[in-house]
């Protein structure tokens, strides 16, 4: 069996092999998009690595430079994604070359978190990601939304949303893993359609809220809301309202909700269709940590078992309190012990100390998982489907 015999940033002279292999996983690129989709592919190359066998281009994967909130911080974070290989090459290694190498250079620039939206969860469990909660999303009638005269609202034309930047910086920083829409990963605050995908957006400001929702059309299907946000409770309702405006128009609404949103909590369990699923994987244990505060101070032992990234593995001295997280080397026993997962769980809501004491995924003292729970407990993962990559 051949094994990969290099791994690097690609360039110009990749493009053509880069474009062709995304195609055979991704599938070709239609006529319409077919520009804005290679400018980007090209625009994305210093933040590609390739996978190479005797000079050939066998696997790729792009790392985005994101910044999202994490914990009520601002956090960088490596997105990845377009994580394609050649049929010939697959099953020799490449995929889990290229996700070390990328772990590796994250570590090295002090970026603690990696996120993902995977094809499949059980193919990046293996490397040490970890499926989160990441809100639901909702099909529901329009009658379901606040009763009503609709609000008044500001069309908004073109690709330049600045307007909503201070609504989506109040709303987005109550959560984890929500991008904060201001970094290099974007071409401007944000697009109204990503490039590979067709079709209009249209985007209404409602003086402390806004919606976006696509192009409707007259096939029977749903009015299909790609993003949204309050920045406070009378946004909530007066956004409640305007999407009740669509009654008799639309019979059903699909929009994707945070966790605790009152619709959510009433129509879940009849009305939830598929979500966006979100991964993370702790890249660096300790810089993902220190930003973060605890409302008590605490300090123990903590053992993490990394088979990827063995800045990770080991026993630390850990000490929390209001002014961050510190991490320090250790040896001998340790108080707690989980694995990296693991430990994304418990840090981003999907599970509690005590599930993860009861199945096995960690061990020791319930006081110290508890501590490390509470982190990240007010800001739970959420991310608006229009913040996909």
């Amino acid at each position: 069996m051949s094994v990969p015999d290099d791994v690097r940033v690609l360039t110009e002279g990749d493009f053509d092999a880069l474009v062709a292999n995304l195609s055979v996983a991704f599938g070709e690129v239609s006529s319409g998009a077919e520009e804005r989709v290679l400018e980007h592919i090209r625009a994305q190359l210093p933040n590609t690595l390739g996978s190479f066998e005797h000079g050939r281009l066998a696997s790729s994967a792009l790392m985005y430079p994101f910044e999202m909130y994490v914990g009520g911080t601002r956090q960088p974070v490596g997105g990845l994604a377009s994580v394609a290989t050649e049929p010939w090459a697959r099953r020799r290694g490449h995929v889990a070359r290229l996700l070390r190498a990328w772990f590796e250079r994250l570590h090295e620039a002090g970026v603690g978190w990696c996120a993902e939206h995977p094809f499949d969860p059980r193919f990046y469990t293996r490397y040490g990601f970890q499926s989160l909660p990441n809100g639901r999303t909702l099909e529901v009638a329009p009658a379901a939304f606040d009763a009503g005269p609709p609000p008044d609202a500001e069309r908004l034309t073109g690709t330049d949303l600045a307007p909503l930047k201070r609504i989506h910086e109040a709303f987005a920083s109550r959560y984890s893993f929500a991008p904060t829409r201001d970094d290099a990963a974007r071409d401007g605050w944000w697009r109204v359609a990503r490039p590979w995908t067709g079709g209009d957006r249209h985007a209404y400001l409602l003086e402390d809220a806004y919606v976006v929702f696509a192009r409707f059309d007259d096939t029977g299907g749903p009015l299909d809301v790609t993003d949204l946000a309050w920045s406070t409770p009378a946004g909530r309702r007066r956004l409640g309202r305007f999407l009740r405006a669509f009654d008799g128009q639309f019979p059903r609404i699909r929009l994707h909700l945070p966790p605790g949103d009152a619709l959510l909590l009433d129509h879940q369990a009849r009305n939830a269709v598929q979500t966006p699923l979100l991964q993370v994987r702790i890249v660096d244990v300790a810089a993902c940590l220190a930003p973060l505060a605890a409302p008590r101070a605490s300090r123990w032992r903590l053992a993490v078992d990394d088979a990827d990234c063995p800045w990770n593995q080991g026993v630390f001295d850990v000490q929390l309190g209001p002014e961050g997280c510190a991490l320090t080397p250790a040896g001998g026993a340790a108080d707690v012990r989980l694995d990296v997962g693991a430990l994304a769980a418990l840090l981003g809501a999907g599970a509690h100390p005590e599930a993860l004491l009861a199945d096995g995924r960690a061990e020791g003292d319930a006081h110290a998982l508890h501590a490390l729970g509470e982190l990240m407990r007010a800001q739970p993962p959420f991310q608006a489907r229009a913040d996909g990559f």
